[in-house]
């Protein structure tokens, strides 16, 4: 049992490490590159970039989880042809729908850029990422038949792949053709070719890594002489499972689509200019958004690592491994989150002034500690929903996340209103979104699978540990703000908040030596150090 939930954490641990490389690189490169492109290039490259992801996220939210899933049934059952069987009609399935999106796509882009986005340049851009339809399909097929495999490296390197080529082609073509002194347009076109170069990267690094895998493969294929599951069974299985979650995957976008027409307007409502409005907006969208969308890269990558792993375990009937699985993962997830949601909330405007300068860092301050909080529930969210789906449940978060979107929409409407409260009470409606779909989802989750989930260590003592280190935090910072400049006081008080946590996680006895182990490279040696000065129990 130890083997499989150390393989579980260190699946996890490859693809976050992997997911902060590829965030990381995805954020940084904006700035030169809007900074050498201008305001022109980058609108033309921003007006056809939604529609692409528009198209894209149906082949990389449902589609990838339900191959992992159906995989990892049959490989846990030593049904290997079976499981290449889904594996292979289910990259028919995502090649037919990626190359006539990719048609439709292109056809329709003269008509997009007259009628939708008002500017007939940015038809090159549309052209040059069209294409990238059809391979991130085929790719996130590929990268869910790994993940179904339990094969995380292969997922972790096309990622990289994907994001480095990206952004090389991105900074280094469009610079090229600004040399040349190109039209606005062909820049952009240029940038926008990233995408589709960058996909073909991240395919050809899955091809490559299934060509190594496949003589492995083929000695576990020849143990079994018939399938026994028919191309209609696996097809209508696979769509069972994907159109759910693909529903799921299209509600956030749609509902920060749909916070774009209320939020100003009810900032206006308050008394607020338009000037004012937008701005406060651009504030709680487009800054203070994409710092609580930072811890989840690790939830992200757990919920990846767990969906195979619990899916797997139903099949074969071994209950307790999915009791384990789930509460390890609830554990990590708050373990991780709550700290990080308090750590934010109390450093809102430190942090905000040390990324956007005084100007507009001081403003962003006041939503981001409110919207802070919604990082703990997003993250309850996320891990509940993986559970969920790795027992088959897929529409169950669906649902409740449509709820949550209610609720959402609903406290946007009246909060934001509310002079005192204006732009926070938009991030407050965020919070209670998700908290809405959390607890149902939490809910579900102990309602279909009779989990135990033990509170105090899940919950109550991280919660403990997280508010601890949120006080020290306060202190450090205002203490050492009258001795240093802003930038030295936050990032000494985040390394201070880092090590009282973890001196509270080991007082509070979270983590155990067991669960410490598993983390790889690092956790076993730590965890015999522990041991040894009796820091920490053995589990």
């Amino acid at each position: 049992m130890k083997e499989h939930e150390d393989k579980f954490v260190k699946n996890a641990a490859i693809l976050s490490v992997a997911g902060i490389f590829v965030r990381a690189l995805g954020a940084v490169y904006r700035i030169p590159l809007a900074r050498f492109a201008g305001q022109e290039i980058m609108g033309l490259y921003q007006m056809a970039y939604p529609i692409y992801t528009t198209l894209l996220a149906i082949s990389i939210s449902g589609p990838p989880i339900a191959v992992a899933k159906m995989v990892a049934e049959r490989v846990a059952r030593q049904r290997y042809r079976a499981a290449q069987r889904v594996f292979q009609i289910s990259m028919l399935v995502l090649g037919t729908l990626g190359l006539l999106s990719t048609i439709v796509l292109m056809f329709a882009s003269p008509y997009l850029v007259n009628n939708v986005l008002g500017d007939k340049r940015a038809i090159g851009s549309l052209m040059a990422m069209a294409p990238a339809v059809l391979i991130v399909a085929l790719m996130s097929g590929m990268r869910g038949y790994f993940q179904g495999l339990q094969e995380m490296v292969p997922y972790a390197l096309s990622q990289i792949a994907e994001q480095v080529v990206r952004v090389s082609i991105a900074l280094g073509f469009g610079f090229y053709l600004l040399s040349l002194h190109k039209a606005p347009e062909v820049v952009a076109t240029g940038i926008s070719s990233g995408v589709t170069l960058g996909g073909l990267a991240g395919l050809i690094v899955l091809l490559i890594a299934y060509g190594r895998l496949k003589p492995r493969l083929q000695k576990q294929w020849q143990r079994e002489r018939k399938v026994g599951e028919s191309g209609r069974k696996i097809v209508n299985e696979f769509f069972s499972l994907a159109i759910p979650i693909t529903i799921g995957g299209i509600v956030v976008p749609l509902m920060q689509l749909i916070d774009a027409g209320v939020v100003p307007r009810r900032l206006l409502d308050a008394g607020f200019s338009q000037a004012e409005a937008t701005g406060m907006y651009g504030q709680l969208s487009g800054m203070a958004t994409p710092l609580i969308n930072l811890p989840q890269m690790f939830t992200v990558a757990l919920v990846a690592s767990l969906i195979p792993s619990i899916a797997a375990a139903v099949s074969l009937g071994q209950r307790h491994l999915v009791q384990s699985r789930s509460t390890l993962a609830l554990k990590l997830a708050m373990l991780i989150n709550l700290p990080a949601a308090v750590g934010l909330s109390v450093l809102a405007g430190p942090i905000s002034i040390l990324l956007y300068g005084e100007q507009n860092g001081a403003g962003v301050g006041f939503p981001l500690a409110v919207l802070a909080y919604a990082v703990a529930f997003l993250a309850l969210q996320q891990t509940t929903s993986g559970i969920l789906q790795g027992l088959g449940k897929t529409y169950l978060p669906v649902i409740n996340l449509f709820f949550g979107g209610v609720a959402k929409l609903i406290a946007t409407y009246f909060l934001t209103a509310i002079p005192a409260l204006n732009i926070r009470g938009s991030a407050l409606s965020t919070v209670i979104g998700f908290t809405v779909s959390s607890i149902l989802n939490y809910r579900a989750m102990l309602r279909v699978s009779n989990i135990k989930v033990p509170i105090g260590q899940t919950f109550i003592r991280p919660a403990l540990a997280s508010v601890g280190m949120g006080i020290a935090t306060h202190y450090s910072y205002y203490w050492l703000i009258g001795r240093a400049s802003n930038t030295v006081a936050t990032l000494l008080s985040i390394m201070i908040a880092l090590v009282f946590y973890g001196f509270l996680v080991l007082l509070t006895g979270v983590l155990t030596a067991e669960e410490l182990a598993a983390i790889p490279k690092i956790g076993q040696p730590l965890s015999q150090i522990l041991l040894r000065f009796r820091l920490i129990r053995e589990g």
